[in-house]
């Protein structure tokens, strides 16, 4: 268990230091979509899972925001845009965690989809 603990908090630290060194790119003013977000930080949290160490998740994050053509700092921007409201950014972390919890070879039943305008 100790081991777990341990990756668990260097993957963390990993995706942290990942977020917090976002480099500023460009996006449209309205950001990325919530079905993009979700989509992104489940296959980010689900490969940081798999990974043998927090360098290899930091390594397949940065991985997975380039083959989707979005940065760090989107992702930033789509929970400033909504962090006025704590309802809506509640049901995309239930999602997330919804998703998180079927299998990943299975195809997603996505929850029907909020109005963004948060």
């Amino acid at each position: 268990m100790p081991g777990s603990l341990t990756r668990a908090l260097g993957t963390g630290l990993a995706l942290s230091a990942l977020f917090i060194a976002a480099a500023c790119r460009g996006r449209a003013a309205d950001g990325i979509s919530r079905e993009l977000y979700i989509d992104t930080y489940v296959e980010i949290l689900r490969t940081a899972d798999k990974a043998p160490d927090s360098l290899a998740a930091f390594d397949s994050a940065r991985a997975i925001l380039e083959r989707r053509g979005i940065g760090e700092q989107d992702l930033l921007d789509f929970a400033r845009q909504h962090i006025r409201d704590a309802d809506y950014l509640s049901e995309v972390w239930l999602e997330i965690e919804r998703r998180l919890k079927a299998p990943p070879d299975s195809a997603p039943k996505r929850a029907p989809p909020m109005d963004d305008e948060g």
